[in-house]
């Protein structure tokens, strides 16, 4: 089981429902059956259909950009467009099985006490995770990663709904199953492979290209009409018609059950600003699981720990030469004002001998010999 769910031992069945939002879009390179729920992003600009650069993945093959048609245009698995990213993971609707009852989830999220932003959002970077061989991720982090607590008119973070809703979700549920996985991302492909590193290189450059036009463009809605879970459009007679871009249940990512709209509209200044500002003062650490302060105090307190690091001379090593203040590196690191050493390992800030420590250490040897000798 993932290591950052909250309460492992009491999480007895694994399962995939999910609060998110979904990416899907049909598309005539992609499954006949896939549903549209969003047309700002056409994830096919960043995938490899023709195989020009991967060399293979898993049976899955593409998972955004419409899905798999299936033989004869494709040979992997026939299936629908799945795109979406998962906000909180619920696992399953029994408690006794670590999960959160459906009557449960319903009633709190029509209940407005979830404050649910209109979501516009935008496509941050294409990446490989950490698995081997790969998963290709398309992010939508929160950038820059701290807001300005300070200046109430300055602009919020690319992204921010995402973090506001996951903070408030986080806060509000607690239960064995509890978590999300690699916040915030929509996976594209599992298991990918590359024909070689330059054909690597070249799609990730074809990736970042079609991410800078969509950042030229800016954040957008994902929903610009009101949609069922099915893609039909519906109609809407109240405020909210100007603001259709919620978020969705998932029983797992190829079923929606239900859509939750917005109901924490724009414009976001004033006391809704500070509404905002409130809730992503905090993050969930996945690895102490525990809320960690990201406030302005906090920030301008790695500051200055970094400031007195830089002026006691203790730095890592890169590897690479000599140190600044004279000490050469090991294993030709690079330290600040000493002995550069591996990375993450600390320099000794010793700048008054430019030798490197191998020889330093076999000069003292010799010494110990001489005095022995004599």
């Amino acid at each position: 089981m993932p290591h950052d769910y909250l309460d492992p031992p009491r999480s007895k069945i694994d399962g995939l429902a999910f609060l998110g939002l979904s990416l899907s879009r049909k598309s005539e390179q992609g499954h006949p059956d896939s549903v549209t729920h969003q047309t700002s992003f056409d994830l096919n600009d960043i995938l490899d259909r023709d195989y020009e650069f991967l060399l293979s993945s898993n049976d899955d093959g593409w998972l955004v950009g419409g899905g798999e048609p299936g033989p004869p245009v494709s040979y992997k698995l026939t299936a629908k467009d799945s795109a979406h990213v998962e906000i909180l993971r619920i696992g399953t609707y029994q408690k006794d099985w670590g999960g959160v009852p459906l009557e449960e989830i319903l009633d709190v999220m029509k209940s407005g006490e979830i404050l649910i932003p209109q979501i516009e959002v935008l496509p941050t970077a294409v990446v490989e995770n950490p698995d081997l061989p790969p998963e290709l991720e398309i992010r939508f982090d929160m950038e820059p990663a701290k807001p300005n607590f300070k200046n109430l008119d300055a602009p919020l973070p690319v992204n921010w709904q995402l973090r506001f809703l996951h903070n408030q979700l986080f806060k509000r549920f607690e239960y064995p199953s509890r978590f999300c996985p690699g916040a915030f991302h929509s996976t594209i492909m599992r298991k990918a492979e590359f024909r070689s590193k330059k054909h690597r290189k070249k799609y990730l450059a074809k990736c970042a290209a079609a991410v800078e036009v969509w950042k030229e463009k800016g954040v957008q809605p994902l929903n610009t009409v009101p949609r069922g879970p099915e893609g039909q459009e519906a109609e809407g007679d109240n405020r909210e018609d100007e603001c259709h871009s919620g978020i969705w249940l998932f029983t797992d990512r190829e079923n929606i059950t239900h859509f939750f709209q917005p109901n924490f509209l724009p414009p976001y200044v004033g006391e809704k600003r500070k509404q905002i500002l409130e809730v992503l003062k905090e993050e969930w650490d996945t690895k102490t699981l525990s809320w960690k302060k990201i406030d302005a105090g906090a920030l301008n307190g790695k500051r200055r720990h970094w400031r007195n690091r830089r002026s006691s001379g203790r730095g890592r090593g890169r590897g690479g030469g000599r140190g600044r203040g004279g000490g050469r590196g090991r294993d030709d690191g690079r330290g600040r004002g000493g002995d550069g050493v591996r990375s993450g390992d600390q320099g000794d800030g010793d700048n008054t001998n430019s030798q490197p420590r191998s020889k330093k250490n076999a000069a003292r040897k010799k010494d110990k010999n001489i005095k022995k000798g004599s």
